[in-house]
């Protein structure tokens, strides 16, 4: 099953240092290569790598609300499927991107590589 994501690149977007890492984890046990972000400007710099195979993303990116939607929006103009991993409210996300799976906050890291893949 996992090694659907040997040699993948999946961007992950998590303000959380340990999630992230949790999660970085969890993708390269599964043969994948991970690019973090945990800033939003971080994040719209490396939507850009071309082989890109799909995206963990949250919601908001801390505290203070930051949206991760221009994120999101490249990713969809660039045919990059992703998926929220949030504990933020994810209605206006369903919304907008109803294609995008959502798996909310705390979930096991294998629960959202096996989304993903």
């Amino acid at each position: 099953m996992m090694m659907r994501l040997k040699g993948q690149s999946i961007l992950v977007v998590e303000h959380e240092p340990s999630v992230a890492r949790e999660l970085e984890r969890e993708f390269t046990q599964a043969g994948a290569k991970v690019f973090a972000a945990g800033a939003l400007r971080d994040a719209l710099y490396l939507a850009e790598y071309p082989a890109l195979a799909a995206a963990v993303m949250n919601v908001q990116m801390g505290g203070d609300g930051e949206s991760t939607a221009p994120v999101c929006r490249r990713l969809q103009d660039l045919g990059v499927p992703f998926m929220f991993y949030t504990k933020f409210d994810s209605t206006e996300a369903a919304v907008t991107w109803p294609e995008a799976p959502v798996v909310a906050k705390p979930a096991a890291s294998a629960t959202v590589a096996e989304t993903v893949a």
